[in-house]
């Protein structure tokens, strides 16, 4: 590579990429000439508009505004509205109706990661008790079922001391009658 090749690599063009004449709002006499003239331009110079566009900026502004822009008093208040080629009203509704349909979006974003944020925190919440209960689950059962055993085991107790006791008490009946019959008097005279 020679020096002018790797010199011209870093260097940038210092022309503007964008013509900000395509941007430029034309006024409504220049509209009726390029219409009356076609495609051709001949009679419209483009040199004259440029000296006229460099007085009115060195002017401050004001004129090139306003004769960007024509006024419509006069013609309003007789009822005949002369529309400018751009309508501010409509490009401000536009502008705010875009910048609340942007505002509706990111409110309606923020509610969704909201509600998404308050659903996995309960369905969180609820796995962390579906989990708590079935622990307490498998500890009752086993509670039950320790229970139920147990109970068979006091019904059976309970059974053979019932059938101790009426064998004692048949027992003392036969071999001791008058003293049985006396206890069981003194049982039935306490009962009110």
């Amino acid at each position: 590579m020679d020096e002018d090749s790797s010199g011209s690599v870093g260097l940038r063009s210092r022309t503007a990429s964008v013509n900000s004449q395509m941007y430029a709002i034309p006024e409504p006499e220049e509209i009726d000439i390029q219409l009356s003239e076609g495609s051709s331009g001949s009679e419209f110079d483009d040199s004259d508009y440029d000296i006229e566009s460099d007085d009115d900026v060195g002017s401050g502004g004001d004129a090139f505004l306003d004769r960007m822009v024509p006024e419509t008093s006069n013609t309003f208040v007789m009822g005949q509205l002369d529309t400018p080629m751009f309508d501010i009203s409509k490009y401000l509704f536009q502008s705010l109706s875009q910048a609340l349909n942007a505002a509706d979006f990111s409110e309606a974003i923020a509610l969704q990661t909201r509600t998404s944020g308050l659903i996995n925190s309960k369905s969180r919440e609820l796995e962390n008790l579906s989990q708590e209960v079935q622990q307490k689950l498998r500890y009752f059962e086993t509670r039950f079922s320790q229970g139920a055993q147990t109970s068979k085991r006091i019904s059976r107790n309970l059974q053979h001391i019932s059938k101790q006791v009426d064998k004692i008490g048949s027992a003392f009946e036969t071999r001791y009658p008058i003293e049985f019959n006396q206890a069981r008097e003194e049982i039935f005279e306490r009962k009110p």
